[in-house]
């Protein structure tokens, strides 16, 4: 019998990158073809069964030929723009295309949570928001409801694991927990808050993240279904985080400063005309900021038995990640 193949879009992404590692680790003997629009080197050179396609998920005809025989696609894709603009046109472009070219395949779908609307003990049975293109939550319920209708048809074929906000090593400019927390804290400059710093707020660790993505694609009897994915963070405020990692890095700034709504529009404003638009885009996402955001990942911990990573060390090597990169830049 020969070895699988497998495919994984998204690979150069954070949580891609690492997925494709969980998998050569885990399955040695697979071929595993990590996808990129533009691969150049590979920076999975030290791993034998991984080989970089070139590939873009919006080319219909390339994303055919690139599924086609596959045992397993993967897809972790993140678009370069955090922009309900960008993603209203490009997400149903993809949508259509990954989906139409993994028909006689398995599939493996990265989410996230946006799709169920900001609260407390957000779960995969609540109630999705009203599904358009309107803003990214919108989009993202749009997604859902593509995914559940592949479902309907062939529920052994495909996986969907979803996470809330991740942090990390490499997760950087997009993150809330990335450069204006801890790399500012790194720097001994005050860590960044959206909204507020007083709520409570759930993050999951992008190593968890891959690694459920690839117990969830490995367990048929995990087909047919969505899951949240195990969270480490739980429970705390940007105000504890910033206490706990200023324990870790000597001399850094462990009090919060807090960007409310109003200047996140004033700044929204600017970063639009002048900067990437991401503080522009976050306006619509404030709602997941200004009051206690937690999700229920009971159900994939129970079924895989496989809690998150304990805080302690999430923390600590995340923080480590950012003081070397200090160490590095100077």
């Amino acid at each position: 019998m020969s070895s699988p193949r497998v495919v994984v879009f998204g690979s150069t992404g954070v949580i891609g990158s690492l997925l494709v590692q969980v998998i050569a680790e885990k399955q040695p003997t697979w071929k595993i073809e990590a996808v990129s629009r533009s691969p150049g080197s590979s920076r999975f050179a030290s791993l034998s069964n991984v080989k970089m396609v070139q590939g873009d998920a919006e080319d219909r005809d390339r994303t055919i030929e690139i599924c086609s025989g596959a045992h397993t696609v993967y897809v972790a894709i993140g678009f370069p723009k955090y922009e309900t603009k960008y993603w209203a046109e490009h997400w149903p472009i993809v949508m259509g295309n990954i989906i139409g070219a993994s028909s006689s395949t398995r599939l493996v779908f990265c989410d996230n949570l946006y799709a169920y609307g900001p609260g407390t003990n957000v779960s995969t049975s609540s109630t999705l928001v009203k599904p358009g293109l309107g803003s990214k939550p919108a989009i993202r319920a749009l997604i859902r409801e593509k995914l559940q209708e592949r479902m309907d048809i062939k529920p052994k074929s495909i996986v969907v694991v979803g996470g809330a906000d991740f942090f990390g090593p490499n997760v950087t400019t997009l993150g809330v927990l990335g450069d204006t927390f801890f790399g500012h804290m790194a720097k001994k400059k005050s860590p960044y808050a959206l909204g507020s710093a007083d709520k409570v707020h759930d993050f999951c660790y992008v190593k968890d993240f891959a690694s459920a993505l690839y117990l969830a694609s490995v367990r048929l009897d995990s087909y047919g279904r969505f899951w949240i994915c195990p969270h480490t963070i739980k429970n705390k405020t940007m105000k504890d985080i910033a206490k706990d990692a200023a324990a870790l890095i000597e001399g850094s700034k462990a009090k919060v400063t807090v960007l409310p709504t109003w200047v996140i529009s004033c700044l929204g404003l600017i970063d639009h005309i002048f900067a990437d638009g991401f503080m522009h885009e976050m306006k619509e996402m404030m709602g997941w900021w200004v009051d206690d955001y937690t999700v229920d990942d009971s159900d994939f911990v129970k079924k895989f038995g496989v809690p998150a990573t304990p805080y302690d060390e999430a923390l600590a090597d995340t923080v480590e990640f950012y003081q070397d990169r200090e160490i590095a830049e100077k």
